[in-house]
C-alpha cells in the first residue's frame, strides 16, 4: 500500500513524490511492462490507475499513430504498389535494406 507524506495509506499503486506529486503505477499482466503516469491531486491519480487497470484487464488497447518506416513500407508494397512486377518489388527492398 502506497502512502502520503503524512503517512496515510492511499491505496494500491499510488504514492506520493516529495514534491507533492502523486504517481500511479502498476504492471501490465500483457506486456509485463511497468506503466506509470504522475498527478497532481490524488483523485486523478486514482481514476487513471482504474482505468488503465481494467483496459488491461479486457485487453482493451487504444490506437497508437506511431507508425514506423518498416510498417509504412509494407503497407505500400501490399496495397499501393502490388500489381508490379515481382523484381521491381525485390529491388524496392533491396533498396530499403541499404538506406536504412
Amino acid at each position: 500500500m502506497g502512502k502520503n507524506l503524512l503517512g496515510k495509506e492511499i491505496g494500491r499503486g499510488i504514492s506520493q513524490r516529495k514534491d507533492g506529486k502523486y504517481e500511479a503505477r502498476f504492471v501490465s499482466s500483457n506486456t509485463g511492462k511497468r506503466i506509470g503516469e504522475y498527478f497532481d491531486n490524488l483523485r486523478k491519480a486514482k481514476e487513471w490507475l482504474e482505468q488503465k487497470r481494467y483496459e488491461d484487464k479486457h485487453g482493451i488497447k487504444k490506437p497508437t499513430n506511431k507508425l514506423t518506416v518498416d510498417d509504412w513500407f509494407n503497407y505500400w508494397i501490399e496495397n499501393i504498389v502490388f500489381d508490379l512486377a515481382p523484381n521491381t518489388i525485390s529491388l524496392y527492398v533491396l533498396l530499403l535494406i541499404f538506406i536504412f
